[in-house]
Parts: structure tokens; C-alpha cells; sequence
């Protein structure tokens, strides 16, 4: 069974400061591969974890007062979106990582960048919930 960690917390107290980028071409879709595994194969013993970082090595991340840590936020704010639509964890901490990454701070020097690392071999994909969660659940 996979094993998924998610880690708010920094990982030094560097500051990841903007860089301001033109657009030069789009990116074509790339076709998902999936690939069947027997259940009498052997794996290695640090196969199936995922290790979803807030940030990148040697940098600070960051919280907003009220709302609390921009990688939480978007965490949850993406599970919330794309778990019902079926969507595999890769993608959507790679919607993660967009949203993160296009955030800054109230001055505009401060942005933050996390850092999935994987030995996932196959897709992973939440089961979707047959009940609303208890926060929506009508008591």
C-alpha cells in the first residue's frame, strides 16, 4: 500500500525571491502511461511512498496569519477540487505547485516552491467518498 507524507515545514531560512518569466510556447498534453504489475513480482523496500514537502531544500516557507500555510491551503483546497474528478495525486500536486508558485507575499519578494519526491509505480488516485464530509454532513 502506498504511503504519502505531507510536510509543512521549512527547510532552511534562504528566501526564494521572483523571477519574472515571458511565455514562448505551450506545452502539448503528454499522454499518461500506466503499466501493469504481477502480484508475484518482488519490489523494492522503498517502493510506494510519496513525500510532499512544502518547500524546496535550504528555503523558508511560509503562512499567512489567518488562513495559515500557503502549501495547506492549496493542499486541501486541490484534494477538495480534484479528488471527485478522479484525478491521480501527481496531478494535482502539480496543480499544487502552480497555485504555491504563484503566490507572494503582501510586498511582492517573498514566493515558495514545493517539492513533491515519489517512488510511486503506479498512478494513484483517491477513493471517492460515497458520504459528504462531516463538515457538510446535515446533523
Amino acid at each position: 500500500k502506498p504511503k504519502l507524507f505531507f510536510i509543512q515545514a521549512c527547510q532552511g531560512k534562504e528566501i526564494q525571491r521572483p523571477v519574472y518569466v515571458e511565455a514562448d510556447a505551450q506545452i502539448p498534453e503528454l499522454p499518461s502511461m500506466q503499466q501493469s504489475v504481477s502480484p508475484s513480482e518482488s519490489i523494492p523496500e522503498e517502493a510506494d511512498f510519496l513525500l510532499g514537502m512544502a518547500t524546496i531544500d535550504g528555503y523558508a516557507s511560509f503562512r499567512h496569519i489567518q488562513q495559515g500555510t500557503w502549501y495547506i491551503q492549496s493542499l486541501c483546497s486541490k484534494l477538495q477540487l480534484l479528488v471527485p474528478r478522479g484525478e491521480d495525486i501527481l496531478s494535482i500536486l502539480t496543480e499544487v505547485n502552480e497555485d504555491v508558485g504563484r503566490r507572494v507575499d503582501r510586498l511582492g519578494t517573498k514566493k515558495q516552491m514545493p517539492q513533491p519526491a515519489y517512488t510511486l509505480r503506479r498512478k494513484f488516485i483517491f477513493p471517492v467518498p460515497r458520504d459528504p464530509p462531516p463538515s457538510q454532513q446535515h446533523r
